[in-house]
């Protein structure tokens, strides 16, 4: 194993650990949202159009690595809290339910933290760009 993907493990450990570490300590604090009865779930606007590989699954985390081909959208989705780490270069467009759209640049190796929001999101650049999610619950 060369030293790029030892790298690449040890963050990978480390980023689960820090969201775990926010899930267990936010919990008692995190009120979870419920839908009410009879209420209808939207529809998407914009077919999602996303390869989204579900890698953990649990009561408090879900990891995932999500991949937007050129072109490609998530369609409007209610995202919860997440930190999110691009593993390669990027360029996509949010566009949030009242129609505001905002540009978002990513690096290769560059992490954000993201709180809970609703939004659609494209990847507008020339590559496919690849994305390590950890979504807490």
């Amino acid at each position: 194993m060369n030293n790029t993907n030892r790298l690449a493990v040890r963050f990978s450990i480390a980023l689960a650990g820090t969201c775990l570490i926010f899930a267990v300590a936010g919990n008692s604090a995190m009120a979870q949202d419920k839908a009410k009865p009879g209420a209808a779930a939207a529809k998407p606007a914009v077919k999602d159009e996303r390869d989204r590989k579900v890698l953990i699954e649990n009561d408090k985390v879900t990891v995932t690595e999500t991949r937007y081909k050129p072109g490609a959208s998530s369609g409007m989705l209610e995202r919860g809290a997440r930190v999110a780490r691009a593993l390669t270069d990027g360029t996509t467009e949010k566009t949030f339910p009242d129609g505001r759209k905002e540009a978002v640049t990513w690096k290769a190796g560059q992490v954000r933290f993201n709180p809970k929001e609703t939004f659609s999101q494209k990847n507008t650049g020339k590559a496919e760009l690849v994305l390590y999610v950890v979504t807490l619950k």
